[in-house]
């Protein structure tokens, strides 16, 4: 078995990257490997020979991330390092950490670090790949504390990083970290928002049947215009292809846009329009869609009359 794994490119890479490391912090002192089910297994057995030859007193134990199959006798008086395939989002991390933290004490851990191939949260103390994270990040992949975070600053823009950090449990730096890697990965941004409720009245849904190349001019029509709030386009096969979703400080400001922007279009086949109040949902608050008031309005006939443009 130490034969066969030490011989795979993988434990290769893994040792050659962090080896030397690990073997340093284990120094004079008795070590532990603890491989994580499934894939450290693989890495921790590798190691664990590698560091037998090198003479080093160390043990090998496996456990999952709440610490189910750990052999305590293995781990007691040791330095410990946990080893694991990669850390992707970060959850399993805190999830083996809190386990280790509550045995530290009670084992009389030295200490504990963590090796991993890929560390794409860089929460890793060793690692042989730092990977980006993904371009897609799902919702879920957040941890508490970053909702938190976001959830603040979407009730109240202004508040401060020392009345976050009261609300979280961290320091003020800590929030400024965590809003700094949440502003990198593109997950949040700061700008100002428009109070529809005290400009408009109403908004409209349009729902467009058309062309691929009249949904291109549409598109390219409304994307900039001060009225239009949102613009989804649907695949073939659907009844509309493109829903226009616009805001209005009267009815008769939809039915100018309707029949002098949309209808005269030779490319729409079919439209229906529905009319109603503000949104509920983004609650009052939505991004201001100004155009560049040196540029004409879009409506043309009336742009000496449109509010966005005076």
């Amino acid at each position: 078995m130490k034969n066969h794994l030490l011989s795979q490119k993988p434990i290769q890479k893994f040792i050659d990257g962090i080896g030397k490391d690990v073997k340093d912090y284990f120094g004079k002192d008795k070590g532990c490997i603890i491989a994580l089910e499934d894939d450290g297994i693989f890495y921790g057995e590798g190691l664990y020979y590698w560091l037998k030859e090198k003479k080093k007193d160390v043990t090998l134990t496996i456990m999952d991330d709440y610490g189910k199959g750990l052999e305590e006798d293995k781990v007691k008086g040791r330095k410990v390092v946990i080893i694991d395939n990669d850390i992707v989002t970060g959850k399993a991390y805190r999830k083996v950490m809190a386990f280790m933290r509550e045995a530290k004490s009670k084992l009389k851990i030295k200490d504990v670090k963590v090796a991993v191939l890929c560390d794409r949260a860089k929460m890793a103390d060793f690692s042989v790949e730092d990977y980006p994270s993904p371009s897609f990040q799902a919702l879920r992949d957040l941890d508490e504390i970053d909702l938190k975070i976001i959830k603040a600053f979407s009730e109240e823009g202004r508040k401060s990083f020392v009345n976050i950090a009261k609300e979280t449990g961290l320091t003020p730096v800590g929030v400024k970290n965590r809003v700094e890697k949440l502003i990198e990965k593109e997950l949040i941004d700061f700008h100002a928002l428009l109070n529809v409720e005290k400009v408009y009245s109403l908004s409209a849904s349009i729902s467009i049947e058309a062309s691929n190349k009249g949904v291109k001019e549409l598109v390219k029509k409304f994307e900039n215009c001060p009225l239009v709030y949102n613009l989804v386009k649907f695949p073939a096969g659907h009844h509309h292809n493109l829903v226009i979703g616009i805001l209005a400080p009267d009815i008769d400001r939809i039915n100018d846009l309707v029949t002098k922007q949309i209808r005269p279009n030779s490319e729409v086949r079919s439209l229906e329009v529905d009319i109603g109040e503000v949104p509920v949902i983004p609650n009052k608050h939505l991004p201001p869609n100004f155009a560049d008031k040196t540029k004409k309005c879009l409506c043309k006939e009336r742009c000496n009359e449109c509010e966005h443009f005076l």
